[in-house]
C-alpha cells in the first residue's frame, strides 16, 4: 500500500517531534539558561525547576512513540497508527498540563525570549497532536487491518 501525502504529513511530524524534544532536553541539561523560563535569582526558581523536571520522562515517552511511530507509518503497518495516536495524546496532556502551570505561576510574564519559548512549546505540542489526531482518523481504514 502506497503512503499518501497526508501519512507523510504525520510522519515529518513525528520525526520533527522527536528530533525537538531531544534538542530541548540537550540545551535543558548541557547549555543551562538557553530555554528555562526562570533564573535562580528568580524567587520560584525552586517551583519551577521542579516542575520542569518531571518532564523528561514523558517527554521521552512521546519521543519514543513517536519515532516508533514514524518507522511504523512508513512501512503502513498498524503499530505506526496506534504510536503516533499514543504520541499524539500525550502531546495534548503535556500541552494543556504546560499551558496550566504558565498561566497560574505567571511564567508569560513579562515576555521575554524565555516566555516565548514557553508559549511556542505550549501552540505546538496542541496544533501537531491536533494535526496528527485529524489526518490519521482521515486514513484509519488504510492504517487498521
Amino acid at each position: 500500500m502506497k503512503r499518501t501525502k497526508d501519512i507523510n504529513i504525520v510522519i515529518g511530524i513525528g520525526t520533527f517531534a522527536f528530533a525537538a524534544m531531544a534538542a530541548y532536553w540537550f540545551f535543558w541539561f548541557v547549555v543551562p539558561g538557553s530555554v528555562q523560563a526562570r533564573t535562580p535569582v528568580d524567587p520560584d526558581f525552586a517551583v519551577y525547576m521542579g516542575y520542569e523536571l518531571a518532564f523528561p520522562l514523558p517527554d521521552a515517552f512521546i519521543a519514543l512513540a513517536s519515532l516508533i511511530g514514524v518507522i511504523g507509518l512508513w512501512k503502513m503497518k498498524d503499530w505506526g497508527f496506534l504510536s503516533m495516536l499514543l504520541a499524539a495524546g500525550g502531546a495534548f496532556f503535556l500541552g494543556l498540563e504546560d499551558l496550566l502551570f504558565d498561566l497560574e505561576n505567571n511564567l508569560f510574564l513579562p515576555f521575554n525570549g524565555a516566555a516565548f519559548i514557553e508559549l511556542a512549546i505550549v501552540i505546538v505540542l496542541l496544533t501537531l497532536g491536533t494535526i496528527i489526531t485529524v489526518l490519521l482518523w482521515k486514513h484509519r481504514k488504510e492504517l487498521i487491518k
